[in-house]
């Protein structure tokens, strides 16, 4: 919420649990907010989206159809360009477009 947004410093522990590495983000300045009438105390307001898209590549194609682990399937896709979900969210972050708790809940650290 734009309304009720407030600057943050996360502690040390706090950005290594969410894969940051403390020593880069240890002086950044995060985003939360407090929660007022505007947002109905939620502290947000609004919708962004955070996004994985799989391009379906020739090499991609043929290693779904040998049915190869998805864990090399991942490993190419990233190669190739692919943004994974989690790092799309810490763009968001980074932005100051939502908060670290928010992606906390709905992506997981690989």
């Amino acid at each position: 919420c734009l309304n009720c947004k407030i600057s943050v410093r996360y502690s040390e522990e706090t950005l290594a649990a969410a894969g940051f590495d403390p020593a880069k983000y240890a002086n950044k300045m995060f985003h939360e907010g407090e929660g007022c009438i505007e947002c109905n105390g939620s502290g947000y307001r609004g919708r962004t989206a955070i996004h994985e898209l799989l391009d379906l590549s020739d090499h991609i194609r043929e290693m779904i159809v040998e049915k190869k682990p998805t864990s090399e399937i991942k490993r190419r896709a990233h190669l190739e360009g692919i943004t994974f979900l989690r790092e799309s969210a810490i763009t968001k972050v980074l932005e100051g477009k939502t908060t670290l708790r928010e992606i906390n809940k709905v992506t997981f650290i690989e």
